[in-house]
Parts: structure tokens; C-alpha cells; sequence
């Protein structure tokens, strides 16, 4: 059992009168392996919301949400009820300093699995085995995360993370602010825990080449709604109104694409599923 979403509505002030909805008659479905899922939209469409309803950072204001069959609801004991759900679901903020906390950066990558009763011995082998994963190098495990570049902090927060060993994994713009070497590593581990380690990953982002070269499937938020669910080729190919007025931009390959239909007699398989620059010129080469 995944993530399950039924008729859920979320407001940010539930009891004033005449209050807006945040999140709108939302029904989803997203399974716990497996999965490389991209959430796109505009700023304020609802995405963050979303995805905070995916570990209980949020609770429903109507509706029902479960994560691993159990209920995100207001409980009493709340931090066991929640534990239990973020053991499942895993969430890494766009701002890496909101997750990162300890004097060091082993500690700090410890704290989860300590939280979910592990020994230190225990606690400190998951620990290092995830900044190994993410590629931090041991000499950094002893200093102050707060010392680090952006990009080795979003490392960090990432393996924090993983230290969990969720089954689904939450990125809130993964690749915002970072160099473009962090970036690739970035992208290809997302690929690695999806296809090797078979993690469901969503990707909350506005980089539409992502989308189209990771992703399996994508899901548009439009004012507080899921305007679109499918893949990024049957958005980016056959659903060209629903990209427009959503305001979001196609990728550069179709930008491409679209550019040598026009300037050009090439003529492109329509059926061929164009993720990156390097498919164009294979296109090229077979024609």
C-alpha cells in the first residue's frame, strides 16, 4: 500500500467564512514502488501543499488520506501516529537548512534512524551507509552542516532522508540553487533509488527537461486541482493546450522539434518518445 487520496480538500484557515480551498477535490493514487512521478505547475498551484499531505505534514480539512494503510488524522498521540507515516514517506525541502539541525553531519543524518529505535551501532551503519550513497566523503562526516556548500547540504538532508529508508521519496525542487555537477549526481542517484532500489520518486520541480527525461509520470496542478495525470510524452505530445494554459513550458527538445518542423522538410516519428537532445540527433541520423 502507497499513498491513497480521496475527495481531500485542505484549506489554510478551515473555520473562516468563505475560506479558499488550497487543495480541491483531490483523488490519487500513487503506489509505493516503483513510481518516478513529477509534480509541475505554476507557483501556488498547490504542489507543496500536496506534497505535504503525503507524510502528514498537513492533515486533510475533509476527505480521507492514507499512507501505508494508515489514516493522516488529528490524533492524540501524534508523534507516534506521524512517525509511523514518515517511515513510509520521506520529504527533502527545497531549503536544505529547515532539515538540518545536529553539531555534525553524521549526527545529524543519525537522528532518524535513533527516532525509530535503532541502536547507536545500528543508527551510526545506516548513517554512513547513506552519505556513502549520496557521495559525501568521510572527512566531512565530523563537521558542522552548517558549514558546508549549498550543495553538499542538500547531500546531506538528502541522506537524512534515506536514513529512514522510506519507501517513497519526496524532492521539493531538488535542483533549485545547485551547480550543475550536483545537479547530475542528483539526478542520476533519483534514477538509481527508482530503478535499482525500485523507491517510488516524486519530484516537485519546474525544470521541464527533468520531467521529460526521468519521469514515468506527471502530475499538473491547476489551481488547487489535478488538471492532468499521465505521461510527460502524452502531455508534451498530445495534450499542447493543457501546457499552454497551464503556463508552463515544454521542454527543449520539443522546442527543437518544433522548430526544425517548421524551418525544415524533417519530419520526426511521432511515436518515438523524445527525452533529451541526444534522441533529436539519433532522429537525425536515421532519417
Amino acid at each position: 500500500m502507497g499513498i491513497s487520496l480521496k475527495e481531500v480538500n485542505f484549506s489554510y484557515n478551515p473555520k473562516r467564512k468563505g475560506t479558499k480551498y488550497a487543495l480541491k477535490d483531490i483523488n490519487l493514487e500513487i503506489s509505493p514502488s516503483d513510481e518516478f512521478i513529477a509534480i509541475i505547475g505554476e507557483t501556488g498551484s498547490g504542489k507543496s501543499t500536496l506534497a505535504s499531505l503525503f507524510n502528514a505534514l498537513k492533515i486533510p480539512t475533509s476527505g480521507e488520506a492514507y499512507v501505508s494503510g494508515i489514516k493522516i488524522k488529528k490524533v492524540r498521540k501524534r508523534r507516534e501516529n506521524y512517525n509511523k507515516i514518515r517511515k513510509h514517506v520521506g520529504l527533502v525541502f527545497q531549503m536544505s537548512d529547515y532539515q538540518l539541525f545536529e553539531e555534525t553531519v553524521l549526527k545529524d543524518v543519525m537522528f532518524a534512524p535513533l527516532n525509530f529505535k535503532k541502536t547507536k551501532e545500528e543508527a551510526l551503519k545506516i548513517a554512513k551507509s547513506s552519505l556513502e550513497l549520496v557521495e559525501i566523503d568521510e572527512s566531512l562526516f565530523g563537521v558542522s552542516p552548517f558549514t558546508l556548500s549549498g550543495g553538499e547540504k542538500k547531500l546531506v538532508s538528502i541522506a537524512g532522508i534515506l536514513a529512514m529508508e522510506p519507501d517513497i521519496l519526496i524532492f521539493d525542487e531538488p535542483t533549485a540553487g545547485i551547480d550543475p555537477s550536483t545537479k547530475k549526481k542528483l539526478l542520476k542517484l533519483f534514477r538509481s533509488l527508482n530503478e535499482i532500489k525500485h523507491k517510488s520518486v516524486i519530484l516537485i520541480t519546474h525544470d521541464m527537461n527533468i520531467v521529460n527525461e526521468y519521469a514515468k509520470r506527471v502530475i499538473l496542478m491547476k489551481d488547487g486541482t489535478i488538471s492532468f495525470d499521465s505521461s510527460p510524452y502524452d502531455l508534451f505530445v498530445n495534450n499542447r493546450k493543457i501546457v499552454k494554459d497551464a503556463n508552463i513550458d515544454l521542454p527543449d527538445s520539443y522546442k527543437i522539434i518544433d522548430l526544425l518542423k517548421e524551418k525544415t522538410s524533417v519530419r520526426f516519428n511521432e511515436n518515438i518518445k523524445i527525452k533529451n537532445l541526444g534522441n533529436i540527433v539519433e532522429e537525425l541520423i536515421n532519417e
